[in-house]
C-alpha cells in the first residue's frame, strides 16, 4: 500500500464522495473506489498479463486509432451498396 496526495477539483471530489456514499452508505470505501478507478485505467497491463498467463506472447496493446490508420483501403464500392443493388434487382424481378 502507498499513501498518495492528489490535487482534485472540489466539485469533482464532492461528486465522487456523493457517489461513493450513495453506493456504500458511508465514506469508508473512498480509497478502494479510487484504486478501482486507477486499476480500470491500467487495463493494458491486465490484458498483457492475462495473455501471458495463457501462453500468448504479447508486446503490448494497440490503440483503436492505430488500428483505423492501418486498415486497408477499399478497392471497390462498399458492401452496403452492392447488397442494396442486389436486393433492388430481386424486388424488380418479383414485380409484374
Amino acid at each position: 500500500m502507498k499513501k498518495v496526495s492528489l490535487y482534485v477539483d472540489e466539485k469533482v471530489w464532492a461528486r465522487f464522495r456523493e457517489a461513493v456514499f450513495r453506493r456504500y452508505g458511508s465514506l469508508r470505501q473512498l480509497s478502494s473506489e479510487a484504486e478501482g478507478l486507477l486499476r480500470s485505467f491500467a487495463v493494458e497491463d491486465a490484458l498483457v498479463s492475462a495473455f501471458r498467463g495463457m501462453g500468448v506472447n504479447v508486446d503490448g496493446t494497440i490503440s483503436s486509432r492505430d488500428i483505423k490508420l492501418s486498415r486497408p483501403t477499399l478497392r471497390g464500392p462498399p458492401s452496403e451498396e452492392i447488397v442494396g443493388e442486389m436486393r433492388g434487382r430481386r424486388v424488380a424481378k418479383a414485380l409484374p
